[in-house]
């Protein structure tokens, strides 16, 4: 049986593209190389899992609105920088 881990999700938020965005964050504090790369294992690692795991119904199910609330969060939080950026290179003409 197998995965199509493009098309993991929590909550409506592809993870993927969440892994992808808070690992792109990251390079704006500072993230380089090697760093980004471990970070990204960790992140794919966690949110592969745990989407594993609530698709298993191996969470409670009484946990499982709040962990998409967090997912949530952050793919909100990741677009709304995303946005900012692009809000902010095109004002001053970059």
């Amino acid at each position: 049986m197998g995965v199509d881990v493009g098309s993991l999700s929590i909550g409506g938020v592809t993870l993927l593209a969440l892994v992808i965005g808070i690992v792109e964050a990251s390079k704006q504090f500072g993230a380089k190389g090697g760093t980004c790369k471990a970070l990204a294992l960790a992140l794919g690692f966690v949110f592969v899992a745990l989407a594993s795991t609530m698709e298993r119904e191996l969470i409670p199910a009484g946990a499982v609105p709040y962990v998409e609330i967090v997912v949530v969060g952050l793919g909100g939080a990741l677009a709304a920088t995303g946005i900012y950026d692009l809000i902010r290179k095109r004002s001053s003409g970059e």
